[in-house]
């Protein structure tokens, strides 16, 4: 009965990342996003000009402005050069466009993805959201990454900075996570839970590790570089 049961949920969370990858496909290799700001687009093209000269085989986080911020000093890789290519307010698909030309193309030995809480402040289903990272996943795994690590969501908190927060909710943060980890087990990449490591006793951002609801703080970024240094 347990075999069956563990049978069960396999095939569950192979037919959920076919359904995802068909709907990732559409987005990294079909249409296209709406186009970057200025500002935004700058920032792409600094980033594929920057990675002309960067090192092959070593490190890079690419995300949203939580992976932009993010004080990489504090992660402690050994031998490694660690290349930020955040984007603050990036979305999934946005991020899945531009892996190639800014992480991809410098041959990294690991990539750690961190993005979708700003898709979560969109009209936008949270397994396209999963879609989009499995179709980034997929596209590292071609191009022979060694280690490929996704990042939960983290959290939010409206009472430190509703503005900041929007319209996300820490039940969508939950689902997405939960198909995320699925995900992550059945592309056979490794699922960093950096939820637990910064979340309250009541589902929130805990307020030591946030300074608007949204970002992490120092002490924050402390916390989840505890969860995933070692997994480079």
């Amino acid at each position: 009965m347990k075999n069956s049961k563990k049978l069960f949920i396999y095939i569950v969370c192979i037919i959920t990342a076919l359904c995802v990858s068909i709907l990732a496909f559409v987005g990294c290799a079909g249409a296209k996003s709406d186009a970057y700001d200025v500002i935004k687009t700058t920032k792409k093209n600094n980033f594929t000009y920057l990675n002309e000269s960067a090192q092959q085989g070593q490190i890079v986080l690419i995300g949203d402005s939580i992976i932009e911020i993010f004080p990489t000093e504090m992660l402690n890789i050994e031998g490694k050069t660690v290349y930020n290519r955040g984007i603050s307010g990036d979305f999934s698909n946005r991020m899945c466009e531009r892996l190639d030309d800014n992480a991809l193309n410098i041959s990294p030995s690991g990539v750690f993805i961190l993005v979708g809480t700003n898709d979560l402040n969109l009209p936008r289903d949270n397994q396209d959201i999963v879609g989009y990272i499995n179709m980034a996943v997929s596209k590292c795994k071609e191009r022979g990454v060694e280690k490929i690590v996704v990042s939960s969501l983290l959290p939010v908190k409206a009472s430190v900075n509703k503005g900041m927060v929007g319209i996300r909710k820490n039940s969508d943060v939950v689902s997405v996570n939960e198909s995320l980890k699925q995900m992550c087990e059945v592309q056979g990449v490794v699922y960093a839970d950096t939820y637990s490591s910064v979340v309250d006793e009541n589902g929130e951002f805990d307020e030591r590790y946030t300074y608007d609801g949204l970002h992490p703080n120092a002490q924050g970024y402390a916390k989840i570089c505890e969860v995933i240094s070692p997994m480079f």
